[in-house]
């Protein structure tokens, strides 16, 4: 339901000078599943989290990822706006397009934009004032609408300030595989090969081989093979497509393609799965889940 998505999913508050500091929290009770959005219009804002604290200056744009259990002071006298979405709404932010993977990294690590007040004036207050005249009007919300004002602005900041020189709280090869991570997700079934995902990231194939083996002691055909598993183990286990169907869903030509592959990373048929496999093989297919879902 749209007052669902408004309701439990999104929050949105625009927060005028007062006279006294105020805190908001984050990662913590209804909020663990949501990422944060704070644009500072005036004054300044401090950011604590994992026992280190970050200074947010006047016209910034700060993001919090999901699940990061932080808490923002805001001065007497600052303005801020802060936005609030729930992670399941994350792939509509995301989209697949070029920006994807971009504001996918901005969007899982704390990061913190400089900006200047003519930038924050014209490129997000228009935005922010749109955002609550939708949010505002009940039984009119868009979902369509208030996702896509929210891609805006994550392309705005991102736009501000290149993703390489953005305050990270991860390591070099954390921001590495969670970029990696996202283009597997928007590619996997169109079969690149790995020379396609090193262009992307534009590093050689040695550097993104050496980043997978020494954090998840598999290489990039392995990590990306998992995915492209768990999607036709998935769609064996839960729908009534046939092998050839699921073939062409994950680009492959021939169903006996698909099998073969199949066969060879579990030792099982398609066929076998899908009517064994549920009961015999559960402990393999969710080891196979965390594999991926384990990803920094």
């Amino acid at each position: 339901m749209l007052t669902n998505i408004v309701g439990s999913m999104v929050r949105f508050e625009a927060i005028q000078p007062g006279l006294q500091s105020r805190v908001f929290s984050t990662g913590s009770d209804n909020f663990s599943d949501f990422n944060l959005i704070g644009i500072t219009q005036r004054g300044g804002a401090s950011v604590l989290m994992e026992n280190d604290q970050f200074e947010v200056a006047e016209f910034a744009v700060f993001c919090i990822p999901h699940k990061k259990k932080a808490r923002v002071i805001l001065p007497a006298g600052s303005q801020l706006w802060l936005l609030g979405y729930s992670d399941a709404l994350t792939s509509l932010m995301i989209g697949s397009d070029l920006d994807s993977s971009k504001l996918a990294m901005l969007m899982r690590q704390l990061t913190i934009t400089s900006s200047q007040k003519e930038e924050i004036e014209e490129l997000f207050l228009p935005l922010l004032k749109l955002l609550q005249l939708e949010i505002g009007v009940v039984n009119k919300r868009s979902r369509t609408i208030i996702c896509s004002i929210i891609r805006i602005l994550l392309i705005n900041t991102y736009r501000l300030n290149p993703i390489d020189t953005l305050h990270s709280v991860y390591s070099s090869d954390e921001l590495v595989l969670q970029q990696f991570r996202q283009i597997v997700e928007i590619e996997f079934r169109n079969r690149r090969p790995v020379s396609y995902y090193c262009q992307e990231l534009i590093m050689t194939y040695d550097r993104l081989h050496a980043i997978c083996q020494r954090n998840l002691k598999k290489s990039p055909l392995q990590l990306i093979n998992n995915r492209v598993l768990i999607e036709a183990i998935s769609k064996l286990k839960k729908s009534t497509d046939s092998v050839q169907m699921i073939a062409n869903a994950l680009g492959y030509n021939e169903g006996s393609q698909l099998s073969h592959f199949i066969k060879k990373e579990t030792g099982f048929s398609p066929s076998q799965i899908r009517h064994n496999f549920v009961k015999s093989g559960e402990a393999s297919v969710s080891r196979l889940e965390q594999d991926f879902a384990d990803w920094p």
